[in-house]
This record gives C-alpha cells, structure tokens and sequence, in this order.
C-alpha cells in the first residue's frame, strides 16, 4: 500500500490525532509524559487500524475514535474528565470540518471534471487540513496557550457540545447514506449537507471557546478589583506616612531657631529630604508623587512635574493614587533598564482643556513595547500574572467616563488620559 493509499484510508483517526496536537495542554503534562504520549499514540493507532481491518461499521469506529482520543489526553495530561471532553471535542471539530470541506470541494469537481482516484482526494485533504489548522491556530490556540488552568462558565455546555456534536457527525453519516447518486439533485443535496456539517462544528468550536473565554475576562475583572484595593490600602498607609513626614518637618523647623551650626547643619540636610513634597491642589496627587519622586531619586530618574491637581477633585483619591502610582511605576520599571542619565527622566503633565483633565507621562523607552488590539502586552515572562498596570489604569479612567490611550514615537513612550471634569457625569463603578 502506498503512502497516499494509507493516508486516504486512515483519513479520519489521522485527521483526529493530528488536530489534537492543536488542543493538546503543553504545561499540564504528566509525569512521563513521552513515554506516556507513545504509549498512547501507538494504542490510537493499533486500535484503529484493527477496527479498519475488521472492517467495522463507520458509525461504531467513529465512537471508538472518540473515545481513544479521550483516553489519549486522559493518559498524557493533567485535568478534569470536563477539560478532556473539551479537548476530545475540539480536536473532533477540527477533523469534521477539514473532512467535510475537503468532500464538498472534491465531489463537485471529480463529477464535473471526471478526476477520480486517492491522489487527488488526498491532495486536496492535505491542503483543506493544513489551512483549518492554521486558521484555528491562529484563532483559538495561540491566542489561549498560556492562559494556564480552564476555567469554565458552565460545564453542561462542555458536556453538551461534546453530544451535541458526535450526534450530528452520526445524524450527517445516517443521512449521506441516504442519498441517491443517481438523482439528479445528489450533488445539491450532498453540497448543502457538508456545509451544514462544517457550520456546526465550527459553532461547536466557538461555542467551546467563548465558554471559558468569558469566565477568563471575569476573573480578569475580579483582579483589577483586587488590585485597586489593594492601592486603596496603600493609600491609606502613604496618607499616614506623609502626615508624619509633615508633622516631622514641622518639628524640624521649630528646632532650627534655637540649634547650634553644627546642629543646623544637620537638621538642613534632613530638611531637604523631607522637602521633596509636592502641593498642586490635590491631596491625593501630591502623596502619590512625593512618595514616587523618593523612589525616582534613589534610581537616579529626574521626575519633571507640571501639575494642576485641582482638575482632578471628582475622582476619588485612592483612584488617583492607582492611576498615576501605577503609570510612574511602569515609567520608573522602564527607566531602570536605562544607562544613560541624560535618557532616565519622565515627565508628567495634569492640565484642565476646556472640561477635560488632561494626564500625560512621557519616558524615553529602550525596547518598543508590543502591542495586541491596542493593548500593551507585557514583556515579562509569566503574562499570566502580569501586564495589569495598564489594564487598571484604563479601566480606573473608564469609571469615571474617560480613556486611557498608549503609543510610542521616536522611543518615547506616551501615556495619555482623559476624564471628564463635570461632576454631572454619572460614575461607571459597579
């Protein structure tokens, strides 16, 4: 038997195994995953080809693949019997829809053109096959690959799909049996049954997909919240802090007038540390940057200020804190890649344009920053865990009806943010 005859006659548990290697979950590998996954890809295959020799109805094989590709990722990766259903669909979908449309491109032109023969119909499997899998890379398996643990929202959908589509794949094969070669709308029929075929699966496919991709962007939600908190408190603590620097400071200049030089001499040195302060006619702002300029001095980073605190009064102070906090640390994590002083400055503006408040931070940056649909992807090695100072700093402008837009030009980098001054304007916080 040739190669070509081989493949074409072991089309669908081949089709099956190699879609899914698109689905497989790389970082939930068991413990002797290699000999594992041979174990498994011989059992696959050994199995399959005694059920092909045996010649065993295709409704009954099908199942059997099935239930060997279920076995396969159960056998080889750690999870839930649910995450092996959703995989064993996945991979199920994939292989559907390669075959139905690679039939209903192949049928129509083998009866019009009178091409007949394994070569032909192989060829076009190969090409049909290798595109669905690029496409559903691209789409769905790339986009996903590190997002760690699936999470559901609703386990009976998993469930259902995974019926849902085993039944149509039996209902198509009753069907196409069905069908009279000789009649004269066998091609129609048959065309329209593929489609409908391939339209299903590729819903089943999105349906998977949505399903955990909603339950992702709620517990991105949910961090945010967290991490907004969290500021809140550090607020609190950077309040209590600043009122002891003042309340040091305050001391300070009452020891003064009756000090020695000596004592003097000391006492202004401990003055011009305390006196990195900042009054721009918001409490909130002026914490925020006199406990960021300390860290910017001991990085040896200029901050350049120009403040009107004031036009930021709506906004509640520990917002104010989160937002500018998290977008001078993000400027100050860049700078500290940075040799050259000249280059380790950031330069922050809050400005009132008409009935807008204006915040922009500027700082020269060594890499361009990547960028996804707008967003900034984060550069450090675990995105799982990571990349959600400028998701929070968006989502605390979006509270208050304004935006948060990023870009960079001749290495600078730009963040720049809008809100609404008018008090009239209703909050979008839960």
């Amino acid at each position: 038997m040739s190669v070509i005859d081989f493949i074409f006659s072991r089309q669908v548990p081949l089709g099956m195994l190699c879609a899914a290697f698109l689905f497989m979950p790389w970082n939930k590998k068991k413990s002797n995953f290699y000999p594992r996954l041979l174990i498994g890809v011989f059992a696959f295959f050994a199995i399959s080809e005694v059920c092909t020799r045996v010649n065993i109805e295709n409704k009954v094989r099908l199942l059997i693949y099935t239930i060997l590709l279920f076995v396969l990722f159960w056998l080889c990766y750690e999870g839930s019997y649910i995450h092996y259903i959703f995989y064993t669909t996945c991979a199920y979908a994939v292989q559907h829809i390669s075959s139905k449309l690679t039939y209903m491109i192949a049928v129509p032109i083998s009866i019009k053109f009178d091409v007949s023969g394994y070569p032909f119909y192989t060829s076009i499997l190969l090409i049909t096959s290798a595109l669905v899998a690029l496409i559903v890379y691209i789409k769905y398996t790339q986009p996903f690959a590190r997002q760690g643990e699936l999470q559901f929202d609703n386990v009976k959908i998993v469930m259902y799909s995974g019926l849902f589509l085993v039944a149509a794949v039996y209902l198509s094969v009753f069907l196409e049996d069905g069908f009279d070669q000789a009649s004269a709308s066998y091609l129609t029929s048959y065309v329209c049954l593929n489609a409908f075929c391939i339209l299903f699966a590729l819903a089943i496919l999105a349906l998977e997909y949505t399903n955990f991709n909603t339950k992702q962007l709620e517990q991105e939600n949910q961090i945010l919240a967290q991490l907004l908190e969290s500021d809140k408190h550090q607020y609190e603590q950077a309040k209590k802090d600043m009122e002891k620097i003042n309340i040091r400071y305050h001391d300070i200049k009452q020891q003064y007038s009756k000090a020695t030089d000596e004592e003097r001499s000391k006492l202004e040195e401990e003055m011009a540390e305390l006196n990195l302060r900042y009054f721009t006619g918001n409490k909130a702002v002026d914490i925020t940057l006199t406990q960021k300029s300390a860290i910017c001095n001991a990085a040896g980073i200029q901050l350049v200020c120009s403040a009107d605190g004031s036009c930021l009064e709506r906004m509640k102070h520990y917002h104010i804190y989160s937002m500018l906090g998290n977008a001078l640390d993000n400027a100050i994590e860049c700078l500290e890649q940075v040799s050259d002083p000249e280059k380790k400055v950031i330069t922050l503006d809050i400005h009132k344009d008409k009935n807008m408040a204006v915040i922009r931070v500027e700082n020269y940056t060594p890499n361009r920053p990547l960028f996804k649909d707008g967003n900034l992807l984060t550069t450090k090695a675990d995105e799982h865990d990571h990349g959600y100072g400028v998701k929070s700093i968006q989502n605390t402008a979006e509270i208050y009806g304004g935006i948060a837009h990023i870009f960079v030009e001749n290495e600078i980098f730009y963040l720049l943010i809008t809100i609404p001054c008018s008090e009239n304007l209703t909050l979008n916080e839960a």
